[in-house]
């Protein structure tokens, strides 16, 4: 009961500002939340959310979707990684300010987490490791998170947008027929991606890029890239690719048709 009340103290006096709501839950969320915790996670949720079964299960899947994310990124140092899991998409956006299902920032993971809404272990998680590295360009952060959760996932974002046989490339397909064609030169220049079409795009590339350059010279480009010069960006794309923009483009084009 005593968490209940500062909840409801909580909701009449948060800020509406984003960055002010981000600040204000998360300073109080000792007091807010219930809490568990395993190697790599801190689990806060709201009392009586989650059975203890259901949040020790959680942690497992958690725990085994760290260790793929942290091979995939080559990081060996541990990362503490603090979820929040809400009962619905409008709570989260109470306290949170933040639309959506799902969002990664520094080391925290917030969701929402009920019968019907899960979100696959990958997705987010590949956010908050890769961070750590550099926050690349949105066509490579969101493109990386999705070809992750599609890799190790067995297809989740497929699922997650009603096309749970097909793949990235196959669903792209499918939207292009009935939307605009993204180029990756104009994807390129996103700041932030929203959007089926976009995230099948980006993820359709960062999956070229792997075939295509090896996952070696990806991570380099990863590591390198900048979310805020994109002129500088062409350059780096090609000094490690070995070709120029352009071409790298037409390739990809001839990849994702190919693939279908």
């Amino acid at each position: 009961m005593r968490n209940w009340i500062l909840i409801l103290i909580f909701l009449i006096f948060i800020q509406c500002d984003n960055n002010e709501q981000k600040k204000e839950w998360l300073l109080n969320k000792d007091s807010l939340f219930t809490s568990i915790s395993s190697e790599h996670f801190n689990l806060y949720t709201f009392e009586g959310h989650l059975s203890e079964k259901t949040k020790s299960h959680f942690l497992n899947e958690r725990e085994s979707a760290y260790r793929k994310i942290s091979d995939f990124f080559e990081i060996k140092k541990d990362i503490s990684i603090n979820v929040f899991l809400f009962r619905d998409k409008q709570t989260k956006y109470n306290f949170t300010g933040h639309e959506g299902f799902g969002w990664g920032f520094d080391n925290n993971i917030v969701e929402v987490f009920n019968d019907s809404i899960r979100i696959d272990p990958y997705h987010e998680l590949a956010h908050v490791i890769g961070y750590t590295i550099n926050k690349p360009p949105a066509l490579i952060d969101e493109g990386t998170a999705v070809y992750l959760s599609q890799l190790y996932g067995d297809k989740a974002f497929s699922r997650l947008i009603g096309y749970p046989t097909k793949s990235i490339n196959e669903i792209l397909l499918l939207l292009n027929k009935n939307e605009k064609v993204l180029t990756i030169s104009t994807l390129l220049s996103y700041n932030d991606i929203g959007d089926n079409l976009a995230y099948c795009t980006s993820a359709s590339f960062v999956e070229f890029l792997i075939k295509n350059y090896g996952k070696q010279k990806f991570l380099e480009l990863y590591k390198s890239l900048s979310n805020t010069d994109n002129a500088k960006n062409k350059i780096i794309y090609e000094k490690i690719c070995g070709v120029k923009f352009n071409q790298i483009e037409d390739e990809w084009t001839k990849y994702k048709n190919i693939e279908n």
